[in-house]
């Protein structure tokens, strides 16, 4: 019995012991490597104007759309899609034999479209039109392609209901023209246009993605008779496949939203534009410190000129480009994916106002131990849809007044040292 309780007062002296170590760790006397004596201490930071920052339009570069977009906005807005069928099939099969295409019953384009979400559904019926724009001239330019959309070159068009518009559109087109292009082993080369009595937008699949435009030909009407899919494929810069490939399939503006003022920064629009922003942050912050959080704040400025309140996502991005790259336009060409370094996106319209705040701590921590020559204190803006819908949403700029200027807020924690008493 004496042995029972002897253990017992020994373990509640342990218990007791334990405890008291407890109320030390958190005064921090008796045990300073666990429970050191000072408090962790959050400092705010904020570095009120960047070094510098602009918006460049143009971007993605042409042939590099995620979708192509058929746009028609009166004089505001109107943009056209042209697909390249350089390389077109000269025979079919049938019943397992190959045999040359001497006719072509029916020819159609499958266009594979985003379903227009109920707040961008068209509210009138929409036409979509086919021209033949094979030209000798540098068909890469707007003002060469536009006179070509002309009666005489009308080789195809349909009129499609909005709820009719849902995944894919089969746009029919002149059997004539197709076998022309087919008996001479030419190029046929496809403009798409979008028409409807108001406004109107729709975004078109293209090989970026592996969703290119099909050209469909059924060369006979017998059953046996396999169709031909044409796929988009792009020839010319000739043996320049790095040029060419991308030249597939791509958007041509015709009227676009107005240039971006300098006391703004823009992301969308028409043409699509990115932004960069460079800030001078003292190293003594981002090398001697833990980095909590970082916040760059950026004051909206209200964009009325075409539908403001149809929000998009705007993604904050790293700039990945080594220092030998000091154009700017460049340097937005090579920028992380969306989400890389945990960057979080926000949902605006373009009519929004007021300060908005992107989380950008992941970043900011990259540039521990990096001089700002080799990792630059940067960070570019792009919409998730750019080149694809003509929503833009615009910030002020270092040229603003102060009070709206683009800053950066860092909470860190200041180097601490520990030691023994």
């Amino acid at each position: 019995m004496l042995k029972k309780v002897a253990l017992l007062l020994t373990g509640i002296a342990v218990v007791f012991s334990i405890a008291a170590c407890s109320e030390k760790l958190e005064a921090g006397k008796s045990c300073p490597l666990l429970c050191p004596e000072q408090a962790i201490t959050l400092v705010d930071t904020t570095i009120d104007a960047a070094v510098s920052d602009t918006t460049i339009a143009g971007l993605p570069p042409i042939g590099a759309e995620g979708y192509l977009m058929l746009a028609s906005h009166g004089d505001t807005v109107e943009t056209r899609a042209i697909i390249r069928y350089d390389t077109l099939p000269q025979s079919y099969t049938k019943s397992g034999v190959d045999s040359t295409i001497a006719n072509i019953d029916s020819a159609y384009l499958i266009t594979p479209i985003v379903k227009p979400d109920s707040l961008k559904r068209p509210k009138a019926p929409v036409t979509i039109e086919a021209y033949d724009v094979d030209t000798t001239a540098t068909d890469t330019v707007a003002a060469i392609l536009a006179p070509l959309f002309r009666p005489d070159r009308l080789i195809g068009s349909k009129t499609f209901a909005p709820e009719s518009l849902l995944d894919t559109l089969r746009i029919p087109v002149s059997t004539d023209s197709v076998l022309d292009r087919v008996k001479n082993g030419t190029k046929l080369r496809v403009g798409l246009r979008i028409v409807s009595t108001q406004g109107v937008d729709l975004r078109v699949g293209s090989t970026t993605l592996g969703l290119g435009v099909t050209l469909h030909i059924t060369a006979s009407k017998d059953t046996g008779a396999a169709p031909v899919n044409v796929a988009p494929v792009s020839n010319t810069p000739t043996d320049q496949p790095f040029l060419s490939g991308p030249l597939s399939d791509y958007t041509i503006v015709l009227n676009g939203t107005t240039r971006t003022p300098a006391i703004l920064l823009g992301v969308g629009g028409v043409p699509s534009r990115r932004s960069f922003i460079r800030f001078n942050v003292p190293s003594r912050i981002v090398d001697s410190t833990t980095i909590v959080r970082a916040s760059l704040l950026l004051t909206q400025s209200p964009n009325r000129r075409l539908d403001p309140h149809d929000s998009l996502y705007v993604y904050p991005l790293a700039v990945l480009a080594g220092p030998a790259i000091t154009d700017i336009s460049s340097l937005l060409q090579f920028v992380g994916t969306p989400g890389q370094f945990n960057l979080d996106s926000l949902r605006l319209a373009p009519a929004d106002s007021g300060v908005v705040s992107f989380e950008i701590v992941g970043l900011v921590r990259t540039w521990r131990g990096q001089s700002s020559t080799v990792s630059p204190r940067s960070v570019a803006l792009r919409s998730a849809v750019e080149g694809q819908s003509p929503g833009e949403i615009d910030f002020f700029s270092t040229k603003a007044p102060t009070a709206v200027r683009p800053r950066l807020r860092i909470t860190y924690v200041p180097q601490t040292s520990f030691g023994l008493p």
